[in-house]
């Protein structure tokens, strides 16, 4: 077994480099290499461009001896790695070790009640994602818990630090595409020493979804237009084209009104903007309701819609729990290709869309 060294450094804020590190094809969040004949995994701070965020140094086992790392002047903490016990904060982290069949080194979990996935019967709830209980994290035997950092100076991240507990910054919800979201499998798979099964199992959803992309169907769509999400509480937010879900409608061929709007975050309308917008978008998505009266009694005004007198209206709660647990946000992060595919098919108005064909969406009735 052998040890890493765990170093951290946070910076202010500023946007991020937009380019893959080297190494992955597409994600900018993380790198992996090698120093000085060890494995280093880095990751950058989300709110400045090329500012080191974090540090692991994965030694071998003849360097068991921490003396051994005079040369490095920096303060760190060791972690020994594989890791053999892990905790997690975030549904997205439950998809990944999932496919990595990594799902028993699981011993705790924030907010377990979120994840679609079946956890461990001995898994620790370790309370909530945004402020996970440090003692309930010492109690599980967690060597490190994987979290996801929302804000340039996070003080839950450094309470955790301060009494000693291993932080694994995955970020992988700052990626502004799907692809490069899936990628960070490999960020988990490194400290598990399963990193060839997740550069195995990217190259296939990779090739997966860039097939979709020169596909058939994906070809005869024909621009098919489409609106996304819904009014809240008189705000309507929609993606621009450097989002996530841009990057979704952009791949899958839609047209798209923001589609060329580089900005990497959510666009805000009032109820009349996104009138004047969609009012003829062809499909919607993310119609987040159980039904088509539903979403009437929210807005008389949504009947305007092409989308809503036509009938196609889709929202990703195919596979959700009573709970509100939604794969959507687990294994779809993972597997970005299953929701190109889906929407692709929402596009294509030649499609009957069986409901056997969907993984993630489902039609409004």
């Amino acid at each position: 077994m052998s040890i890493a060294v765990f170093l951290t450094a946070c910076s202010p804020a500023v946007q991020r480099a937009d380019q893959p590190r080297p190494g992955n094809r597409y994600a900018t969040g993380f790198q992996i290499d090698d120093t000085l004949g060890l494995t280093r995994v880095r990751v950058f701070a989300p709110w400045q461009r090329d500012s080191v965020m974090a540090t692991y140094l994965l030694l071998p086992d003849t360097l068991d001896d921490p003396s051994l790392l005079s040369p490095f002047t920096f303060q760190f903490s060791l972690l020994r790695a594989p890791l053999r016990r892990i905790g997690a904060s975030s549904a997205t982290h439950i998809g990944m070790l999932a496919e990595l069949g990594m799902m028993d080194r699981l011993v705790g979990m924030c907010n377990p009640e979120v994840c679609y996935h079946p956890l461990p019967a001995s898994c620790h709830h370790l309370g909530d994602a945004m402020q996970p209980d440090a003692e309930r994290i010492l109690q599980s035997g967690a060597q490190a818990i994987l979290y996801s950092t929302y804000a340039p100076s996070d003080l839950s991240a450094q309470r955790l630090t301060d009494v000693g507990i291993n932080v694994l910054y995955n970020n992988e919800w700052r990626e502004a595409t799907p692809l490069a979201r899936a990628e960070w499998i490999r960020f988990v798979a490194v400290f598990l020493g399963c990193l060839p099964t997740a550069d195995s199992l990217f190259a296939r959803i990779d090739s997966a979804y860039n097939a979709l992309t020169n596909s058939s169907i994906h070809q005869s769509i024909n621009h098919q237009s489409v609106v996304s999400g819904l009014d809240f509480r008189g705000t309507w937010y929609v993606p621009a084209g450097g989002t996530y879900m841009g990057a979704l409608f952009r791949d899958a061929g839609a047209d798209y009104a923001f589609a060329d709007d580089p900005r990497q975050q959510s666009i805000p309308l009032t109820f009349e903007q996104a009138l004047v917008t969609f009012a003829d978008a062809d499909v919607w998505l993310g119609c987040n309701v159980p039904s088509r009266e539903a979403l009437l009694e929210q807005n008389s005004q949504y009947a305007l819609f092409k989308a809503y007198q036509t009938g196609r209206l889709y929202n990703f709660r195919k596979r959700c729990l009573p709970s509100g647990a939604n794969d959507f946000w687990e294994s779809g992060v993972v597997h970005p290709e299953r929701i190109l595919h889906d929407i692709i098919l929402t596009l294509d108005p030649d499609t009957t869309h069986p409901d056997s064909s969907f993984y993630y969406i489902n039609r409004v009735l």
